[in-house]
């Protein structure tokens, strides 16, 4: 959109006088849809038509609150509202069809003042007369976390644009900022550990009523570590005051932040009631109890329009998403809405979501059942790629089977003539572990067959082993309730790096490793770190329990004796959480393949359960066998649970999509918040992923390429470390994705832009505006990420376009259309290193 730095005369559009009360929150969403909030505890949703004007919508107004509703706030990808009342509530409304989606509390049942979304959709923060912030997981519309650091009552809290830092006034003045992630971080267990970065205590004389970040942020030259955003406020001294936070990261990860006054701009001749930047942070828009609102100039301060209209106080104002329109409303029970430029205007259609149940039907093979065992199977595994398959059994020996004809692919393996009751794959595919009624577990080579180690220490029947993610530990669990992890290398030492000596009471039957290191426990994404290793254990045992054990172990050569109880040098446990639930013994527990946030556990009591590993909750009781259940599995995408009892029977459950759609959800919105300054390995690699350079990703992994190397090394250093000097193409599309992805990481955009310029396919048919992350989804169009990503975040699992159900909510990059996009936003990069 571009704006030019002049705005014509600025004319009233049209006044609604629909509400009965004072108008004391209003904002806009896509498409110049209208929201506005009132005394009268109603919501009003304002729908442009064309020859018309501003008319309610079908479902307006929504009703929910019992006293005035003090905030409203549409989403960062307008497809939910969120309303706070002085009742202590806020409510997510669906703000295409009016349904209400959850109901948030306010800890204590205070007045809520302010309500804000964080802009990568999957955070809300909340706050009010007590002085209390609430902050709210929108994935899981769970409270993270709530904390008190102001005196007086805070009337307004902002997100900076990378969603990074939390700013929160009060009445008293006082301006606090606060990183995010220390907020959500579960090791804070009291509001004490919570600290602000900076502090300003006058921010304004006789308290802040309203602050806003600017989504645009300067660039400092050689200085990628440095962030520089724009933030105003306005308060009850009648000015409006433009500050700059300046955040730099040091090597070692802290952040340094400094909060400057850069300017105060005085024109309100009372005290003021809300201030905001437009959509590309070119002006400022401020309204006071003079009755006025003014439009100010970012950059100088200088008042471009005063406008009038209002018989009372001006108690809000919001700019359209496209710079075209400001809307003010008022103590007269008045909304205006004004113009400086042309309107344009979409239609917006409403749909109602269907559920869709796809019947799968399972036929035996014909090489099926495979016979070779002498006595009864114990346990079954297909090999991470599916060609092979291993089963073992009480007659001392393991079976690896072709699962393409049903012939025996490799020797069996036999392990010292006792029963075997397990055996599992590592996830690379080169081992696997066998254990049993021996008291000992083998380790051997898949293609060789050899016998590579023997891991010994128990004092019973091993029941359960499992291999970490990365095949680089193997823990085994026995019937007197211990669970030991070693470690697995070409020279593998057979000591034991941890004994837990008290896991469960009576015996562990089972346990599993989480899929991925980016698992998440109490709000926190545990990501591999520089210099540690986390793994995420889960056990089941005879006293009923299931339990959760984090397990941090350094990068280093870790080659050590064992240790009991939790060590603190280089390998380190502890429990993270214990569900409750089953009335028997739990004899099988499970991880789906490619997700974090799920478990699945089978008993003896003939319930299988999936709990919510964030929560702790129990999700679902299944309890159709008639006889003990001993096993259970997830298939690849996590979308059927399988379980099998001593009944002879083997049920297939189908798992609610929105509960697979929450866990795909939760990878793709966990990594958004991040700056490239703070990118792992692991973020590195997935950028290459989407820009089409995967060819460069094993070279990435090998030098250990992060997001710091990215912004401070040169192209020709980086260029060089990959060794594409001599792949001219590859060469030139590595740089060219470098410069976009500086770009974007400021914010900048060199090349202004018309509407005309502006290609139909660039658009998404979400918000209507133009796409950074384009994506394809399963109905074959494309949206930008964080527009579909939130839409699945509503619950609706339609297509947007068709308002079909979708047949998964999967999706691709569309890297032909990112990289057009990108080249019409930031042009061609220059021929200079940088």
């Amino acid at each position: 959109m571009k704006m030019t730095t002049t705005i014509g005369d600025v004319q009233t559009l049209q006044t609604l006088t629909s509400h009965t009360s004072d108008v004391t929150s209003i904002d806009f969403a896509s498409d110049c849809v209208l929201v506005t909030g009132s005394g009268d505890k109603r919501v009003r949703v304002w729908q442009w038509r064309s020859g018309e004007g501003y008319v309610e919508a079908y479902f307006s107004p929504l009703q929910g609150h019992k006293y005035g509703v003090t905030s409203v706030k549409v989403s960062p990808q307008s497809t939910m509202l969120a309303s706070a009342s002085i009742d202590g509530t806020t409510l997510l409304w669906n703000l295409r069809t009016g349904t209400k989606i959850h109901t948030m509390v306010q800890v204590g049942g205070e007045t809520v003042r302010v309500c804000r979304f964080s802009p990568d959709s999957t955070l809300l923060a909340t706050a009010g007369d007590n002085g209390q912030v609430c902050l709210w997981d929108l994935i899981r519309r769970n409270l993270v976390r709530y904390f008190q650091k102001h005196e007086g009552a805070v009337q307004s809290v902002c997100f900076s644009p990378d969603t990074s830092w939390l700013v929160t006034t009060c009445t008293f003045g006082v301006m606090k900022l606060f990183a995010t992630s220390d907020i959500i971080d579960s090791c804070f267990t009291d509001n004490q550990a919570i600290t602000a970065l900076a502090s300003i205590d006058d921010a304004h004389d006789l308290g802040v009523v309203s602050c806003d970040f600017s989504i645009c942020q300067k660039i400092i030259a050689n200085e990628p570590f440095t962030k520089v955003y724009q933030l105003v406020t306005c308060g009850n001294d009648h000015y409006v005051k433009l500050w700059e936070v300046t955040v730099i990261q040091s090597k070692c990860e802290t952040s340094t932040v400094k909060i400057s006054l850069c300017r105060i701009m005085e024109k309100h001749s009372s005290a003021l009631t809300c201030v905001c930047f437009n959509a590309n942070g070119l002006f400022i828009a401020s309204s006071g109890l003079d009755k006025t609102a003014v439009i100010w100039e970012t950059d100088t301060g200088k008042v471009m329009a005063i406008t009038t209209g209002h018989n009372r106080y001006v108690a809000c104002c919001a700019f359209s998403r496209d710079g075209n329109l400001l809307a003010t409303g008022s103590n007269d029970k008045s909304i205006i809405t004004k113009r400086d430029k042309l309107i344009r205007v979409w239609s917006i259609e409403t749909e109602e979501g269907t559920n869709a149940e796809i019947i799968t039907k399972f036929q035996e093979k014909s090489y099926s059942p495979l016979d070779g065992h002498k006595y009864s199977i114990n346990h079954v595994e297909f090999s991470p790629c599916g060609r092979m398959l291993a089963s073992c059994s009480l007659d001392g020996t393991v079976i690896i089977w072709n699962t393409e004809n049903g012939s025996q692919a490799k020797s069996s393996f036999v392990n010292s003539g006792s029963g075997i009751r397990v055996c599992r794959w590592s996830p690379d595919g080169t081992k696997i572990a066998t254990a049993g009624d021996d008291e000992r577990t083998t380790l051997w080579d898949v293609n060789n067959m050899e016998e590579l180690c023997i891991f010994s220490g128990h004092a019973d029947a091993i029941n359960a082993i499992a291999f970490t993610h990365d095949s680089c530990y193997l823990i085994t669990a026995c019937n007197e309730g211990t669970w030991r992890l070693f470690q697995i290398s070409d020279n593998t030492n057979c000591e034991a790096l941890i004994i837990c000596g008290e896991a469960h009471d009576l015996g562990v039957q089972g346990c599993d490793f989480c899929p991925t290191s980016n698992f998440i426990t109490n709000g926190r994404s545990e990501n591999t770190i520089s210099n540690k290793h986390s793994y995420l254990l889960a056990t089941g045992g005879n006293d009923s329990l299931v339990k959760l054990w984090e397990i941090t172990i350094d990068k280093v050569n870790v080659i050590s004796s064992g240790s009991s109880g939790s060590s603190s040098g280089d390998v380190r446990y502890k429990e993270r959480r214990s569900f409750a639930g089953h009335g028997g013994n739990v004899t099988c527990v499970r991880f789906p393949p490619i997700q974090s946030e799920i478990l699945g556990s089978v008993a003896t009591d003939r319930t299988a359960r999936i709990w919510n590993v964030y929560s702790g909750t129990c999700l679902y009781v299944l309890e159709e066998h008639e006889s003990l259940v001993t096993g259970c599995a997830f298939s690849q995408d996590t979308s059927l649970f399988i379980t099998g009892a001593l009944d002879k029977t083997v049920l297939i459950w189908k798992i609610p999509q929105q509960l697979i759609s929450q866990n795909i959800l939760i990878n793709n919105l966990k990594n958004n918040r991040k700056r490239v300054a703070d990118w792992k390995i692991d973020d590195t690699l997935r950028w290459l992923d989407e820009i089409g350079l995967s060819i460069l990703i094993k070279k990435a992994n090998t030098i250990s390429l992060t997001g710091r190397h990215l912004l401070s090394l040169s192209e020709n250093e980086l260029t060089n470390r990959l060794d594409i000097e001599q792949d001219e193409e590859t060469a030139e599309a590595f740089k060219t994705q470098l410069y976009w992805l500086k770009r974007e990481d400021n914010n900048s955009s060199e090349i202004p832009i018309d509407d005309s310029e502006i290609s139909h396919e660039f658009l998404c048919p979400i918000t209507h505006e133009i796409m950074k992350e384009p994506v394809q989804c399963s109905d074959g169009f494309t949206y930008e990420k964080a527009a579909i990503n939130e839409w699945f975040l509503c619950g609706k699992y339609t297509s947007p376009m068709t308002n079909k159900p979708l047949r998964d909510t999967s999706f691709t990059p569309n890297i032909i259309l990112r990289n057009a996009i990108y080249t019409f936003l930031h042009g061609n990069r220059p021929t200079d290193d940088n």
